[in-house]
């Protein structure tokens, strides 16, 4: 009778840290994943080393009736998953977190303009916690947008503030920007990209928006201009008065006139212009 040797099995054991691996470089290269999670994983260099070093030598090693390696594969995904969930949170350890970017008190700014222009890339803007007029991170996927850099100028509590990309970022590319905006003065913004803005709990004074996405809108009780160019969804509280100039979707009981529209509500309110070529929805929710 022959006994065939028992088969070594460590190939298997590390299929599936390695699958996981190939997961993550893959997300990297198609954009879906930022390429700074390069930067982050090279920071991890001593978990890595770790790793290894205790499945090398753990080789062969049970316990019980579990096998040590195949213990230590499964620990290396979790703490994989990990990495990767800490790299899209922008943990402070993470060489990629260094995007963050905050702006001046806002304690005596009464008026503030605004200008971010990304026509490559998206905005996420709503407002934040007071403090700072306003707090800028990335929109942690991948992307060609680099880290926001901000250009401050006031006078008398009047505050303008342009943003612009940094130049030479290397690999800190991400999908935007995440604004986050005082609540506390009165605000201008133009707006470029792809944007998700939930504006409802700021006080606008000027809004221009350029490229696509949805916007919504707060509570006015004075005349407020709204400039569209591009594609989008604007949302209005249903008891605020609006005027709309320009073709647009509109929503059930509102008034075409020869200008555009109206709400069923009259009074000063959002008096939104549509540019030419623009494809606008307006809903009142």
């Amino acid at each position: 009778m022959t006994h065939a040797a028992p088969r070594r099995r460590g190939g298997k054991t590390w299929a599936l840290p390695a699958a996981a691996v190939a997961i993550v470089g893959l997300a990297m290269a198609i954009g879906w994943l930022s390429r700074s999670i390069a930067l982050d994983a090279a920071s991890w260099w001593m978990v890595w080393l770790a790793l290894a070093a205790v499945g090398f030598w753990s080789r062969g090693m049970t316990i019980g009736a579990w096998r040590v390696p195949g213990l230590i594969a499964v620990s290396s995904v979790v703490i994989i998953a990990v990495f990767v969930f800490g790299h899209l949170q922008g943990w402070s350890l993470m060489p990629s977190s260094a995007g963050r970017l905050s702006g001046s008190p806002d304690g005596a700014v009464a008026t503030a303009s605004l200008s971010a222009r990304l026509p490559e890339g998206g905005l996420s803007v709503e407002a934040g916690e007071s403090g700072n007029l306003y707090v800028v991170e990335p929109l942690r996927l991948g992307g060609r947008v680099a880290p926001a850099v901000a250009t401050e100028r006031s006078q008398q509590g009047n505050v303008s503030i342009e943003f612009a990309q940094q130049d030479d970022p290397g690999l800190l590319r991400w999908r935007g920007w995440d604004l986050r905006l005082s609540s506390l003065p009165v605000w201008t913004l133009t707006l470029e990209g792809q944007i998700d803005a939930d504006l409802t709990d700021l006080s606008l004074e000027n809004l221009q928006i350029i490229g696509a996405g949805a916007v919504s809108l707060g509570h006015v009780t004075r005349s407020t201009p709204v400039t569209v160019s591009g594609d989008f969804v604007i949302t209005v509280p249903p008891d605020t008065p609006v005027r709309v100039i320009g073709p647009a979707q509109i929503p059930n009981g509102w008034e075409r006139t020869d200008s555009g529209a109206s709400s069923p509500e009259q009074g000063q309110g959002w008096v939104i212009s549509i540019g030419e070529g623009s494809v606008v929805e307006v809903r009142a929710d």
